[in-house]
């Protein structure tokens, strides 16, 4: 008959460990059955599922040692393994011939919490100590969350003690604690284990430098937190060196340390030893000195640093001079600067600071004479017309600025001429307006000179020289000698229109320009020309030269040819004509004078004897400098 299942369902714990088929009733064979797992994190719930058809009554044995031919039977569809392991479950089968059986084995992976203890050390530092036991040795890793955002990792076969130091110690953080398995398996970790940590001695994290000094005799100065009645220890090491301990105290509060006869061009890094409880040392953050190096060029103190050694929480450089900060950099990298804001012969003393966090650390003081080996020429300045009677006179004097000083003359001579008059010293000055000019008459040529304040004096430069305008009918020319110390970029014509239009016309270096109008132009144009260096700074102006697009002649109104030096000849006067033709006629028609010259002038006779006192009538015909042929004609009075 059949078995009636009173429970379908029941826990089963025992014993946990490797077990192997033996010769038991494993190999009988004959039954079948499956489950839903073979694997799994502990407690693991398997669930049974019988594949013997006919089978007149089905049981099971889950923790079968392999050998027993007799062993308990029970009639049940789930197990539920609490404990770790590798076990064999039984089935054993009655069908009509008999009795069969099959085996399967499962495997329970370890999930308890791993165990482990810590001491603390004194500041934050602490041991933790993994517990050597079934449960750690059951995992592949371990991993430590710190409490402080920190975490850790233990491996098979690693040391079961680590170090971890907290950072802050006014807190209780917690430690938590898993067990892990490596990837491939059906249980990934196991349950997490808690563990309150508590700091002793905390204060040993107060004892931390506070700042670094390099003297100028070689004293490594440092400025350090103690603590009272615990030994600390002062070391330091050229860098890249070996820690040499300099002394020990176990004072409290900020006290100064004095590191004797070091080298001021060496860079040292120094930190502090305490020792800890767990017969161990903590030590504070390294902090290094810097060193500072500086010379005169030209003038200028350049000063270079050492690189500070670790980015880590670093916040700047500050260059100081005779005390003050004149520069400061953000950048690890930057290491040099050449302080302009010098006068010659003037000594100042350099220190450079770095900012970590807030320490400080200073180098030894650096002094400097500001000197000038070989004073430099002026080789920038210029000259501009700003009007008839107006020309600036402008230079770039070397070492200028800041707090050097210096005395520039100026020199003087008519284009052409080689006689150069002073006309000016200046100090500290580099303008000047010489209005003693006729800039739409002539050229005028400059020479600069200057003394520094070492007392050093520079021959002239070589002269430059007003750009002088002047037209010739539709012509523009001016002057060709350079009006900017360094050469020019070139020329530009500016064309300004009655109107309000205005036109650059570039021309290279060329020095003519052939004035371009037409009809349509307007009426009348402003001409200057612009001359720029090669380095945009500098720029000259000429002259203004004034050009009407229609010719005017003027012939006056009456002469009076009696020799008395007014008036005594009759001209007709216009600069932009191509041709020319002009005839006076008397009362009756006749021609008296004729001239296609308009330099020639009528002196009040004909055929040698004086034309009578009287009224007289002129006719010109000329082609303007646009090709337009105008006629005109008009009355003039001759009186003697």
């Amino acid at each position: 008959m059949r078995l009636r299942l009173l429970s379908l369902f029941f826990t089963i714990i025992s014993f946990s460990g490797p077990i192997a088929y033996a010769q038991g009733l494993c190999s009988v064979g004959g039954g079948g059955f499956t489950l839903d797992s073979y694997e799994g994190c502990a407690p693991l719930p398997v669930k049974i599922t019988n594949t013997i058809p006919n089978a007149l009554a089905t049981g099971y044995n889950a923790f079968y040692d392999g050998r027993a031919n007799n062993p308990a039977i029970q009639e049940v569809a789930q197990f539920t393994y609490v404990n770790p392991g590798s076990f064999i479950m039984l089935q054993q089968v009655v069908i009509a011939s008999g009795k069969v059986y099959a085996c399967r084995t499962i495997t329970v992976l370890e999930t308890r919490p791993v165990v482990a203890q810590y001491s603390s050390c004194g500041g934050g530092k602490v041991v933790l100590t993994l517990t050597d036991d079934v449960i750690t040795k059951a995992y592949d890793q371990v991993e430590i969350k710190w409490g402080d955002g920190e975490t850790s990792t233990w491996s098979k076969g690693e040391p079961l003690t680590m170090e971890h130091n907290y950072a802050n110690t006014s807190g209780n953080p917690t430690a938590s604690i898993t067990g892990v398995y490596a990837s491939g398996k059906s249980c990934d970790r196991g349950k997490v284990a808690s563990l309150p940590i508590s700091f002793q001695q905390a204060q040993l994290n107060e004892i931390e430098i506070k700042s670094v000094e390099m003297r100028g005799d070689g004293t490594l100065r440092l400025n350090y937190q103690g603590v009272v009645g615990i030994p600390t220890e002062i070391k330091y090491a050229p860098n890249g060196g070996n820690y040499v301990v300099d002394g020990k105290r176990s004072s409290g509060g900020v006290q100064p340390y004095d590191i004797k006869n070091q080298n001021v061009k060496q860079v040292y890094n120094l930190k502090l030893s305490s020792e800890d409880l767990c017969q161990g040392t903590r030590d504070s953050k390294v902090y290094s000195s810097m060193t500072l190096s500086g010379t005169s060029d030209q003038g200028e103190n350049v000063l270079t640093w050492s690189q500070y050694p670790n980015a880590d929480g670093f916040a700047g450089y500050d260059l100081l001079r005779d005390g003050t900060v004149i520069k400061s950099f953000t950048s690890i990298s930057e290491l040099t600067y050449t302080d302009k804001d010098v006068q010659c012969g003037s000594y100042s003393e350099y220190q450079i600071i770095a900012r970590i966090g807030d320490v400080v650390s200073t180098s030894a003081p650096v002094g400097v004479k500001a000197e000038i080996t070989a004073p430099k020429p002026i080789q920038e300045a210029s000259v501009s017309v700003l009007g008839a009677s107006l020309v600036l006179i402008k230079a770039n004097v070397p070492g200028s600025g800041g707090n050097g000083t210096y005395n520039m003359t100026i020199e003087k001579a008519d284009a052409g001429t080689t006689t150069f008059k002073k006309i000016i010293t200046l100090f500290n000055q580099s303008e000047y307006s010489d209005i003693d000019v006729k800039t739409n008459d002539k050229s005028y040529c400059y020479r600069i000179s200057y003394e520094n304040s070492c007392g050093q004096k520079l021959a002239p430069s070589e002269p430059i020289c007003t750009i002088l305008l002047q037209k010739n009918l539709t012509t523009l020319s001016w002057t060709p000698p350079l009006p900017v110390l360094g050469g020019i970029s070139g020329y530009d014509v500016m064309q300004t229109g009655s109107t309000g239009s205005a036109e650059i016309i570039p021309v290279q270096m060329n020095t003519q320009y052939t004035v371009k109008l037409n009809a349509q132009s307007d009426l009348e144009y402003n001409f200057l020309i612009r001359a720029m260096s090669t380095n945009g700074a500098f720029e000259s102006l000429s002259n203004i030269i004034n050009y009407k697009r229609s010719a005017g002649v003027f012939v006056p109104q009456a002469f009076s040819p009696n020799g008395d030096g007014y008036n005594d000849v009759l001209e007709a006067k216009s600069t932009q004509l191509q041709s020319f033709n002009f005839s006076v006629l008397n009362r009756w028609g006749e021609v008296v004078f004729h001239s296609d010259d308009i330099a020639n002038s009528w002196d009040g006779n004909v055929n040698g004897a004086k034309a009578p006192v009287g009224s007289y009538v002129y006719k010109m015909t000329f082609v303007d400098d646009i090709n337009q042929t105008v006629e005109k004609s008009g009355t003039f009075m001759l009186l003697r």
